[in-house]
């Protein structure tokens, strides 16, 4: 327990209400959320966070603690609280010698690719540019490289954290090993503040790029034959991604880039363009392509054809991630086809992110992550341009989930959903009961909570 004493003082960069810069420091990257806290702190170093975690607990304050600010359910801020920003800690360490990289949490995404492929490395990032590498990681991370080099869960060798007693704690698969455990695929947010990681580096140079790309007609043969790109025996060196979009164009977002179409299928292979057009000819005669691109390209030129699809500045949205894990049958594609042909707001989606691969070869109780033997994540996106938008977008993804889970199994837990009721099932699967033991160890007076956070056991 934290004892009370002199009042601990803030460091780092402070920002408060009045200040200049409060407004855009306080934004999250889902526009629908607009909370106000009492003080934001910009931690420089981990002795930053370690004030600004004592200072919370003296003023009896509740905290957040954000890096990418990309939670779906803005849950990274709070009003009248403290928000705890590692975003300008962002400093990338190589060692050659021994094959890792040590990472501060602020880093962002593709920044850390850049950074690392610079060097021909790769630890396997998100999608999208912005995510910061904290909630990424945290979550378990899934990439453009799950099939072949796993999670990035899978590449995390060791984390520095801050826990409610602002004490910092590593944790490795020998040091606080159980916090170890929980750390990958547990979430963001409920044992402690991750101020570094140390990640196992992957050599990586040109890779094969498809990009192929359909009108929506041609939706049912698409994904069915998609589908079988993820499945155990599949090429494990491709992962393949679909996106499957209708509505209007966004200014605020690339989802709907001039290379992109409403179907449209991206895919990373670590082999030749030659062998990667030959897997895909079964996908070439579904339907009829309006764009073929299968070519081999540097990796992150790859990486920044798929970030192009992605959202890229901050909007108002409501998304959730479920996934899959058998082949959906055809009245599961007929349910797809009914919603993504009735958009309710500016623009909807559905995106499949294949799995499978190293990914599977976890078992589910190794790490945090129960969900290791899906053959997809399955997102469904919806966003809207005006504020009555909001309701219908959210609705339509509430129906839209509900009608999958026939054909779906629990949820990704980087794309939490509020709407869900039994979250811990959804989220951690048979994990739970462990983690809360977890949390019971390392933060047993629940310190960092918030809403679908995970408790301390029983005792």
């Amino acid at each position: 327990m934290l004892r009370r004493g002199k009042e601990p003082e803030l460091t780092g960069r402070i920002v408060v209400p009045g200040n200049p810069q409060y407004k855009t420091a306080r934004r999250e990257f889902n526009l629908f959320f607009n909370r106000f806290p009492r003080v934001i702190v910009f931690a420089q170093e981990t002795r930053d966070v370690v004030n600004a975690v004592r200072w919370a607990r003296h003023h009896n304050v509740p905290i957040r603690m954000r890096s990418g600010r990309h939670n779906y359910e803005g849950l990274s801020v709070v009003n009248g609280g403290i928000v705890i920003d590692v975003s300008d800690m962002n400093q990338v360490e190589i060692n050659r010698r021994r094959g890792t990289a040590t990472v501060q949490t602020g880093v962002r995404d593709f920044d850390l690719e850049e950074t690392l492929g610079s060097d021909g490395l790769v630890v396997p990032g998100g999608l999208c540019p912005t995510t910061g590498i904290a909630g990424f990681t945290l979550g378990g991370g899934q990439s453009a490289l799950s099939r072949p080099l796993g999670l990035i869960i899978d590449s995390l060798l060791e984390l520095e954290m801050v826990d409610a007693n602002g004490r910092v704690l590593h944790a490795n698969a020998d040091r606080n090993s159980d916090l170890f455990w929980a750390s990958r695929g547990g979430g963001g947010g409920n044992f402690g503040i991750c101020t570094t990681f140390r990640f196992r580096t992957h050599p990586i140079d040109t890779v094969a790029y498809a990009n192929i790309g359909w009108d929506l007609r041609d939706l049912e043969p698409v994904l069915r034959t998609w589908q079988q790109y993820t499945l155990p025996g599949a090429d494990e060196r491709l992962t393949p991604l679909l996106s499957i979009f209708n509505g209007l164009q966004s200014s605020s977002s690339k989802q709907q880039s001039t290379e992109s179409f409403p179907l449209l299928m991206q895919g990373v292979f670590l082999g030749t363009a030659a062998k990667l057009r030959q897997l895909l000819q079964p996908l070439l005669r579904a339907g009829s392509p309006r764009q073929v691109f299968v070519e081999e390209i540097p990796w992150t030129a790859a990486i920044k054809r798929i970030a192009a699809t992605q959202p890229d500045s901050p909007l108002p949205f409501k998304s959730v991630g479920p996934f899959v894990n058998r082949l959906l049958p055809d009245k599961g594609i007929d349910t797809i086809r009914r919603f993504i042909n009735k958009p309710p707001t500016a623009s909807v989606s559905v995106f499949f992110h294949g799995l499978g691969g190293a990914v599977a070869k976890v078992p589910n109780r190794a790490t945090a992550y129960f969900y290791r033997k899906a053959l997809s994540n399955m997102s469904l996106f919806a966003t809207w341009n005006t504020p009555e938008g909001a309701a219908q977008g959210i609705r339509w993804i509430e129906n839209f989930r509900r009608a999958m889970l026939p054909f779906t199994q629990g949820v990704y837990v980087n794309t939490p959903d509020l709407s869900i009721k039994n979250w811990p099932q959804a989220y951690y699967g048979g994990n739970f009961a462990r983690l809360t033991r977890v949390k019971s160890k390392y933060d047993p007076e629940n310190i960092f909570h918030y809403p679908q956070s995970i408790p301390p056991a029983h005792r």
